[in-house]
């Protein structure tokens, strides 16, 4: 019998449309930029099958007796694991034949989890509690199995359980929140941790820059519980202008206490196009991009002596030979 207010079908159809929209917006937080479009066309109809299977199983039990909101919760709860698990199964590069029975031992084991949940009165968030650990479980046992089967080596493995796009998704928006929360904050009432975030987005423009060899060399050296955070800063779109200048001028010069020496940046090369630049341009102009700028900046700008390889790391010299001469293009 059909659940009055439930259209599973349409229901199951805007699902997809609400996971294509996301996979196509640059640089959202609920999916990596890695993927393919045929990845994405992929993502997007298994969303829509496993729904309108799911909505087309609660409609016609006639045992259920469900509401429209229960059913659409039911349903909605299998379209969000399946999107995520999809993600998590091509990160992992398990081989494509295999990640459909997967997910469908996935949302089967929601769809019932979550049925008998809701049967007994169940608080949703500790339904959704429920399904998350249940989730978890069946992704490790399948996959466990394909090790058993010789599918998966144990590195394979080892890679592929410990991915969770939803988990990568919770972080980008914590960090997002985080830095607009600094941004926006008194700098007299910042607290350690608020100097940690403008650092460590500081080191994200800068690592921006470098070559990919490069910027995955200071990474490695860095806490790994540090190294997640920077990245999804560099991933953040247009994060330059999320911060104010002098702010990441500071936290730069901050940096040059945890990067490791450099052997390849060459200082005295960027600082010789540096002074060319400088030089050829007029002081009218060196005096505006400087007006603003912190004592030490200012004095790189318009100061030939300017000890810059005693107060600078080199990749701060890096980023502000590069910061100075986008603003004297500007003028």
């Amino acid at each position: 019998m059909p659940i009055e207010g439930f259209d599973y079908k349409a229901f199951a159809i805007d699902l997809a449309q609400q996971a294509m929209g996301v996979l196509n917006q640059p640089g959202s937080n609920a999916a990596p930029d890695t993927l393919t479009p045929q990845d994405k066309k992929i993502i997007i109809e298994t969303v829509k099958k496993f729904c309108f299977m799911a909505g087309e199983a609660l409609s016609n039990d006639a045992q259920l007796k469900f509401n429209a909101e229960q059913a659409s919760l039911v349903t909605q709860f299998i379209g969000e694991w399946t999107f995520h698990k999809s993600i998590d199964l091509m990160r992992g590069k398990i081989p494509p034949q295999n990640r459909d029975t997967i997910l469908q031992v996935i949302a089967a084991n929601i769809f019932n989890t979550a049925k008998l949940a809701i049967i007994k009165n169940m608080p949703q968030d500790a339904l959704i509690n429920l399904v998350e650990d249940k989730v978890k479980q069946v992704y490790t046992d399948e996959l466990q199995k394909l090790v058993k089967k010789g599918v998966l080596s144990q590195s394979q493995y080892n890679i592929a359980v410990n991915l969770s796009n939803l988990n990568d998704m919770v972080q980008k928006t914590e960090d997002q929140a985080n830095l607009e929360k600094v941004q926006n904050k008194d700098k007299n009432s910042a607290t350690p941790n608020d100097k940690k975030v403008l650092k460590l987005a500081a080191l994200a423009i800068v690592l921006k820059k470098l070559p990919e060899q490069k910027a995955n060399e200071i990474l490695n050296s860095l806490d790994k519980h540090d190294v997640q955070h920077v990245i999804n800063y560099m991933k953040m779109s247009d994060i330059e202008s999320k911060i104010d200048h002098k702010i990441i001028i500071k936290s730069l010069e901050e940096i040059k206490k945890i990067l490791p020496e450099s052997d390849y940046i060459n200082t005295d090369k960027l600082l010789k196009k540096h002074y060319k630049t400088i030089k050829n341009a007029s002081p009218e102009i060196l005096s505006k991009v400087a007006l603003n700028e912190r004592e030490a900046v200012r004095d790189f700008i318009l100061d030939y002596k300017f000890p810059a390889k005693d107060v600078f790391s080199p990749f701060v010299i890096q980023s502000l030979v590069s910061s100075i001469e986008d603003k004297l293009n500007d003028y």
